[in-house]
């Protein structure tokens, strides 16, 4: 060995020493790493970013939520009344045929499309002209169980284009499709015939409908009251 060179020393170090740097460093590496780790909160999303939602704002939406609930029933409820009141208004109270409302819904919808009909359809005005003997003999509920036979009686003649409905009272009408002036008559005069061949039996007592009618071609221009007081017009030049 040559004395004259310098040798290096290295450092002594104490290998239990080097072990526990090594742990002290990995162990802040894995805190580190813990750190890192996202935390499982709730969140929601805002057009379509996600953010986090404290207690504080989780509360505040509960909150919401609760107040929302009982209001968003009180719409469905108010909904359902509207729908029923619409049904109500649509048909008559005792009758099985459409109130006036409806009916003249409907006579409005023919008269608004009558360039695409091929034909000129009519009205044709029905009366019951003996309903008041009826509610003077027999009583009120009398004349209802009456027209809704009469009302019955009427329905079983129609065709499946044909609308019918009650103008209030003792009066009925009936929308004819494809029915003129002429043909409206004929269809008129066998819904009489049709309804007097079933009799009403009140106390025993035999009673045949008795009805006058009236007919109006409908036009172009032409309102649906005008219309009715046209048919009524001639229901009272026939009677």
């Amino acid at each position: 060995m040559d004395v004259n060179r310098a040798q290096g020393i290295a450092p002594v170090q104490n290998q239990s020493g080097s072990n526990a740097g090594r742990e002290h460093h990995e162990e802040h590496q894995h805190e580190g790493a813990e750190d890192e780790r996202p935390r499982e909160q709730d969140a929601f999303e805002v057009n379509g970013l996600a953010a986090e939602i404290t207690p504080a704002a989780q509360k505040v939406l509960d909150s919401l939520a609760a107040e929302i609930e009982p209001l968003r029933r009180q719409l469905e409820m108010a909904h359902e009344r509207e729908q029923n009141l619409r049904e109500d208004l649509a048909r008559h109270s005792f009758l099985p045929v459409p109130g006036r409302r409806e009916f003249v819904r409907e006579l409005n919808h023919v008269l608004n499309h009558l360039g695409d009909l091929a034909a000129m359809p009519s009205i044709a005005l029905l009366h019951v002209a003996n309903a008041e003997d009826v509610r003077r003999r027999y009583g009120r509920d009398a004349l209802d169980r009456y027209l809704v036979h009469v009302a019955n009686g009427i329905s079983r003649t129609l065709q499946p284009t044909d609308v019918l409905g009650s103008l209030g009272g003792s009066d009925f009408a009936v929308i004819l499709l494809g029915a003129g002036a002429q043909m409206a008559r004929e269809r008129a005069a066998g819904i009489v015939n049709s309804v007097a061949a079933h009799p009403f039996n009140e106390a025993g007592e035999t009673i045949s409908p008795k009805i006058s009618t009236g007919v109006a071609e409908l036009s172009v221009g032409s309102s649906s009251e005008a219309s009715i007081r046209t048919a009524d017009r001639d229901l009272l030049k026939n009677a």
